[in-house]
Protein backbone atom coordinates (compact mmCIF):
# COMPACT_ATOMS: atom_id res chain seq x y z
CA UNK A 1 0.00 0.00 0.00
CA UNK A 2 1.03 3.10 -0.64
CA UNK A 3 0.22 4.66 2.49
CA UNK A 4 2.41 8.38 3.03
CA UNK A 5 0.77 9.98 5.95
CA UNK A 6 2.74 9.34 9.09
CA UNK A 7 1.29 6.38 11.29
CA UNK A 8 0.64 6.01 15.37
CA UNK A 9 3.57 4.37 16.93
CA UNK A 10 1.66 1.04 18.50
CA UNK A 11 -0.46 -1.12 16.23
CA UNK A 12 -1.78 -4.44 17.54
CA UNK A 13 -0.96 -7.59 15.62
CA UNK A 14 -1.60 -11.03 15.60
CA UNK A 15 0.41 -13.36 18.51
CA UNK A 16 0.98 -16.06 16.76
CA UNK A 17 2.08 -18.27 19.69
CA UNK A 18 -1.18 -18.05 21.26
CA UNK A 19 -3.17 -19.63 18.37
CA UNK A 20 -5.42 -22.74 19.39
CA UNK A 21 -4.29 -25.80 17.45
CA UNK A 22 -7.77 -26.43 16.56
CA UNK A 23 -7.46 -22.66 14.45
CA UNK A 24 -3.77 -24.02 13.27
CA UNK A 25 -5.49 -27.08 11.88
CA UNK A 26 -8.29 -25.55 10.19
CA UNK A 27 -6.43 -23.02 8.46
CA UNK A 28 -4.12 -25.67 7.08
CA UNK A 29 -6.93 -27.64 6.16
CA UNK A 30 -8.99 -24.47 4.39
CA UNK A 31 -11.59 -24.67 6.90
CA UNK A 32 -11.27 -21.65 8.50
CA UNK A 33 -12.38 -17.90 7.61
CA UNK A 34 -11.37 -14.83 9.88
CA UNK A 35 -13.32 -11.28 9.96
CA UNK A 36 -11.51 -8.47 11.93
CA UNK A 37 -9.85 -10.42 14.48
CA UNK A 38 -12.45 -13.42 14.69
CA UNK A 39 -11.99 -17.38 13.24
CA UNK A 40 -15.41 -18.86 11.80
CA UNK A 41 -15.64 -22.03 10.63
CA UNK A 42 -15.92 -22.33 6.84
CA UNK A 43 -18.70 -23.18 4.46
CA UNK A 44 -17.92 -27.63 3.87
CA UNK A 45 -16.04 -27.68 6.82
CA UNK A 46 -18.82 -29.23 8.73
CA UNK A 47 -18.64 -27.18 11.88
CA UNK A 48 -19.97 -23.62 12.45
CA UNK A 49 -19.63 -20.91 14.77
CA UNK A 50 -16.24 -19.33 16.27
CA UNK A 51 -12.89 -20.93 16.53
CA UNK A 52 -11.51 -18.79 18.43
CA UNK A 53 -11.12 -15.27 18.70
CA UNK A 54 -7.41 -14.25 17.74
CA UNK A 55 -5.04 -13.33 20.52
CA UNK A 56 -3.30 -9.55 19.40
CA UNK A 57 0.08 -8.05 21.15
CA UNK A 58 1.29 -4.21 20.25
CA UNK A 59 3.87 -3.13 18.23
CA UNK A 60 5.96 -0.15 17.35
CA UNK A 61 5.69 0.73 13.66
CA UNK A 62 7.69 4.15 12.05
CA UNK A 63 6.11 3.56 8.25
CA UNK A 64 3.50 1.76 6.83
CA UNK A 65 6.06 -0.64 5.31
CA UNK A 66 6.82 -1.78 8.25
CA UNK A 67 3.20 -2.01 9.48
CA UNK A 68 2.20 -4.35 6.77
CA UNK A 69 5.36 -6.60 7.40
CA UNK A 70 4.40 -6.26 11.28
CA UNK A 71 0.97 -7.79 10.96
CA UNK A 72 1.78 -10.45 8.14
CA UNK A 73 1.30 -13.83 9.23
CA UNK A 74 4.20 -16.15 8.73
CA UNK A 75 3.46 -20.17 7.70
CA UNK A 76 -0.50 -21.37 7.55
CA UNK A 77 -1.62 -17.86 8.76
CA UNK A 78 -0.13 -16.05 5.61
CA UNK A 79 -1.47 -18.86 3.53
CA UNK A 80 -5.16 -18.72 4.10
CA UNK A 81 -6.04 -16.01 6.65
CA UNK A 82 -7.34 -12.86 5.31
CA UNK A 83 -5.36 -9.89 4.34
CA UNK A 84 -7.79 -7.78 5.88
CA UNK A 85 -6.31 -8.09 8.85
CA UNK A 86 -3.00 -6.40 7.69
CA UNK A 87 -4.64 -4.14 6.04
CA UNK A 88 -7.47 -3.13 8.95
CA UNK A 89 -4.49 -2.50 10.79
CA UNK A 90 -3.08 -0.02 8.79
CA UNK A 91 -6.75 1.83 8.32
CA UNK A 92 -8.18 2.13 11.38
CA UNK A 93 -5.18 2.39 13.69
CA UNK A 94 -2.88 4.61 11.63
CA UNK A 95 -3.79 8.23 10.52
CA UNK A 96 -3.76 6.67 6.80
CA UNK A 97 -7.29 6.95 6.15
CA UNK A 98 -7.85 10.50 8.60
CA UNK A 99 -5.53 11.75 6.17
CA UNK A 100 -7.48 10.84 2.73
CA UNK A 101 -10.95 12.17 4.27
CA UNK A 102 -9.16 15.28 5.31
CA UNK A 103 -8.12 15.84 1.81
CA UNK A 104 -11.54 14.96 0.49
CA UNK A 105 -13.44 17.29 2.80
CA UNK A 106 -11.00 20.06 1.87
CA UNK A 107 -12.13 19.49 -2.33
CA UNK A 108 -15.59 19.06 -1.27
CA UNK A 109 -15.60 22.40 0.64
CA UNK A 110 -14.30 24.15 -2.29
CA UNK A 111 -16.28 22.56 -5.14
CA UNK A 112 -19.25 23.83 -3.22
CA UNK A 113 -18.05 26.79 -2.84
CA UNK A 114 -17.01 27.64 -6.91
CA UNK A 115 -20.06 25.52 -8.02
CA UNK A 116 -23.55 26.15 -6.94
CA UNK A 117 -25.22 24.29 -9.24
CA UNK A 118 -27.97 22.93 -7.17
CA UNK A 119 -27.55 18.59 -7.86
CA UNK A 120 -23.76 19.26 -7.09
CA UNK A 121 -24.13 20.88 -3.45
CA UNK A 122 -27.07 17.99 -2.85
CA UNK A 123 -24.43 15.20 -3.58
CA UNK A 124 -21.86 16.73 -2.06
CA UNK A 125 -23.43 16.96 1.19
CA UNK A 126 -24.38 13.53 1.07
CA UNK A 127 -20.43 12.60 -0.03
CA UNK A 128 -19.26 14.82 3.44
CA UNK A 129 -22.49 12.63 5.35
CA UNK A 130 -20.60 9.08 3.80
CA UNK A 131 -17.42 10.73 5.47
CA UNK A 132 -18.70 11.55 8.58
CA UNK A 133 -19.69 8.13 9.16
CA UNK A 134 -16.23 6.01 8.13
CA UNK A 135 -14.66 8.83 10.81
CA UNK A 136 -17.57 7.56 13.16
CA UNK A 137 -17.31 3.96 12.36
CA UNK A 138 -13.33 4.34 12.97
CA UNK A 139 -13.89 5.83 16.26
CA UNK A 140 -16.07 2.78 17.30
CA UNK A 141 -13.11 0.50 15.85
CA UNK A 142 -10.50 1.87 17.86
CA UNK A 143 -10.73 -0.46 20.91
CA UNK A 144 -12.01 -3.78 20.72
CA UNK A 145 -13.17 -4.61 24.28
CA UNK A 146 -16.17 -2.33 23.07
CA UNK A 147 -17.50 -4.42 20.50
CA UNK A 148 -20.62 -5.10 22.54
CA UNK A 149 -21.37 -1.75 23.71
CA UNK A 150 -21.41 -0.23 20.57
CA UNK A 151 -23.74 -2.94 18.32
CA UNK A 152 -26.85 -0.18 18.93
CA UNK A 153 -24.75 2.57 17.45
CA UNK A 154 -23.14 0.29 14.91
CA UNK A 155 -26.15 -0.95 12.84
CA UNK A 156 -28.24 2.13 11.92
CA UNK A 157 -24.92 3.72 10.84
CA UNK A 158 -24.15 0.21 8.62
CA UNK A 159 -27.33 0.86 6.95
CA UNK A 160 -27.11 4.91 6.65
CA UNK A 161 -23.20 4.48 5.58
CA UNK A 162 -24.64 1.62 2.70
CA UNK A 163 -27.02 4.56 1.53
CA UNK A 164 -24.84 7.50 1.12
CA UNK A 165 -21.93 4.92 -0.33
CA UNK A 166 -24.35 4.59 -3.13
CA UNK A 167 -24.85 8.51 -3.54
CA UNK A 168 -21.39 8.81 -3.30
CA UNK A 169 -21.22 6.38 -6.65
CA UNK A 170 -23.66 7.94 -8.00
CA UNK A 171 -22.08 10.95 -8.05
CA UNK A 172 -18.76 10.04 -9.64
CA UNK A 173 -20.91 9.55 -12.89
CA UNK A 174 -22.75 12.74 -12.66
CA UNK A 175 -19.33 14.92 -12.21
CA UNK A 176 -17.29 13.25 -14.35
CA UNK A 177 -20.23 14.06 -16.97
CA UNK A 178 -20.01 17.67 -15.80
CA UNK A 179 -16.47 17.16 -16.96
CA UNK A 180 -17.12 15.87 -20.61
CA UNK A 181 -18.69 19.38 -21.11
CA UNK A 182 -15.13 21.10 -20.97
CA UNK A 183 -15.97 23.82 -22.90
CA UNK A 184 -18.57 24.79 -19.87
CA UNK A 185 -16.04 24.19 -17.23
CA UNK A 186 -12.87 27.05 -16.36
CA UNK A 187 -9.74 25.13 -16.31
CA UNK A 188 -9.62 25.71 -12.34
CA UNK A 189 -12.87 23.89 -12.00
CA UNK A 190 -12.29 20.89 -14.59
CA UNK A 191 -9.23 19.87 -12.58
CA UNK A 192 -10.81 20.05 -9.48
CA UNK A 193 -13.99 17.90 -10.24
CA UNK A 194 -12.00 15.19 -12.14
CA UNK A 195 -9.06 15.69 -9.25
CA UNK A 196 -12.60 14.63 -7.12
CA UNK A 197 -13.73 11.80 -8.51
CA UNK A 198 -10.01 10.47 -8.64
CA UNK A 199 -10.13 10.88 -5.14
CA UNK A 200 -13.30 9.22 -4.15
CA UNK A 201 -12.56 6.10 -6.42
CA UNK A 202 -9.49 6.07 -3.73
CA UNK A 203 -11.80 6.65 -0.79
CA UNK A 204 -14.54 4.58 -1.27
CA UNK A 205 -12.66 1.42 -0.88
CA UNK A 206 -11.06 2.32 1.96
CA UNK A 207 -15.06 3.54 3.23
CA UNK A 208 -15.96 0.05 2.34
CA UNK A 209 -13.69 -1.61 4.22
CA UNK A 210 -14.21 0.43 7.01
CA UNK A 211 -17.93 -0.95 6.93
CA UNK A 212 -16.86 -4.07 6.84
CA UNK A 213 -14.64 -4.47 9.76
CA UNK A 214 -17.57 -2.71 11.69
CA UNK A 215 -20.50 -5.32 11.05
CA UNK A 216 -16.93 -8.05 11.97
CA UNK A 217 -16.82 -6.59 14.73
CA UNK A 218 -20.32 -6.71 15.73
CA UNK A 219 -20.42 -10.09 15.28
CA UNK A 220 -22.41 -9.85 11.90
CA UNK A 221 -19.51 -11.68 9.59
CA UNK A 222 -22.13 -12.76 6.60
CA UNK A 223 -23.57 -8.84 6.30
CA UNK A 224 -19.67 -8.16 6.36
CA UNK A 225 -19.19 -9.83 3.99
CA UNK A 226 -22.24 -9.39 1.53
CA UNK A 227 -20.88 -5.36 2.17
CA UNK A 228 -17.51 -6.58 0.21
CA UNK A 229 -19.41 -8.81 -1.96
CA UNK A 230 -21.95 -5.84 -2.85
CA UNK A 231 -19.08 -3.02 -2.84
CA UNK A 232 -16.58 -4.86 -5.17
CA UNK A 233 -19.12 -5.04 -7.95
CA UNK A 234 -20.27 -1.62 -7.62
CA UNK A 235 -16.90 -0.26 -6.92
CA UNK A 236 -16.30 -1.99 -10.24
CA UNK A 237 -18.61 -0.37 -12.42
CA UNK A 238 -17.52 3.17 -11.02
CA UNK A 239 -13.90 2.39 -12.06
CA UNK A 240 -15.16 1.19 -15.53
CA UNK A 241 -17.21 4.82 -15.94
CA UNK A 242 -13.88 6.87 -14.91
CA UNK A 243 -11.52 4.34 -17.18
CA UNK A 244 -14.09 5.22 -20.08
CA UNK A 245 -13.82 9.40 -19.34
CA UNK A 246 -10.03 9.08 -19.71
CA UNK A 247 -10.21 7.31 -22.45
CA UNK A 248 -12.30 9.63 -24.30
CA UNK A 249 -10.00 12.57 -23.00
CA UNK A 250 -7.39 10.74 -24.62
CA UNK A 251 -8.72 10.84 -27.24
CA UNK A 252 -9.69 14.43 -27.39
CA UNK A 253 -6.23 14.84 -26.42
CA UNK A 254 -4.53 12.74 -29.10
CA UNK A 255 -7.14 14.20 -31.93
CA UNK A 256 -6.31 18.23 -30.42
CA UNK A 257 -9.47 18.89 -29.34
CA UNK A 258 -8.86 19.44 -25.39
CA UNK A 259 -7.80 22.72 -26.01
CA UNK A 260 -5.70 24.39 -22.92
CA UNK A 261 -7.07 21.61 -20.29
CA UNK A 262 -4.19 19.29 -22.22
CA UNK A 263 -1.47 20.30 -19.60
CA UNK A 264 -4.00 19.51 -16.45
CA UNK A 265 -5.21 16.12 -18.23
CA UNK A 266 -1.78 15.10 -18.31
CA UNK A 267 -0.94 15.54 -14.61
CA UNK A 268 -4.81 13.83 -14.06
CA UNK A 269 -3.76 10.59 -16.37
CA UNK A 270 -0.51 10.20 -14.49
CA UNK A 271 -2.21 9.96 -11.45
CA UNK A 272 -5.20 7.52 -12.53
CA UNK A 273 -2.45 5.28 -14.03
CA UNK A 274 -1.11 4.82 -10.75
CA UNK A 275 -4.25 4.10 -9.38
CA UNK A 276 -5.60 1.72 -11.68
CA UNK A 277 -2.06 0.17 -11.08
CA UNK A 278 -2.19 -0.20 -7.70
CA UNK A 279 -2.98 -3.21 -6.14
CA UNK A 280 -4.53 -1.55 -2.75
CA UNK A 281 -8.51 -1.15 -4.02
CA UNK A 282 -8.88 -5.13 -5.09
CA UNK A 283 -7.14 -5.95 -1.73
CA UNK A 284 -9.14 -3.61 0.54
CA UNK A 285 -12.46 -5.47 -1.39
CA UNK A 286 -11.82 -8.74 -1.30
CA UNK A 287 -12.79 -11.25 0.97
CA UNK A 288 -10.84 -14.03 2.55
CA UNK A 289 -10.85 -17.49 0.86
CA UNK A 290 -14.10 -19.39 1.72
CA UNK A 291 -17.41 -18.15 3.10
CA UNK A 292 -18.13 -18.60 6.47
CA UNK A 293 -20.94 -21.60 7.49
CA UNK A 294 -24.27 -20.42 8.43
CA UNK A 295 -24.32 -19.74 12.35
CA UNK A 296 -27.51 -21.17 12.59
CA UNK A 297 -26.36 -24.73 11.31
Amino acid sequence: MNATAELMEKIWVIDEAALSRDLVDALAQGKAVIHDGVAYWAKGSGQSGIIQHLPFKETMVKSAEEAIKAAQMTTVMAAAASTCIILGALIIQTRYLAAKLDRIQDTVDEISRDLHAQNIIYYMDKVTDYIGGIEVARTLLSDRELAHEIKDIACPLLASAAAKRNHALSFIDNVLNLARSTGELTNKHYELVVNFAHMMLEILPLGMHTEYLLASRIGKPRLAEQILLDGAKRYDGAMQLYKGFLNEQHRKLVRGSLGDKAEIFHRIEHRAEQMIRSEESRLLLSLPNGRIESLAA
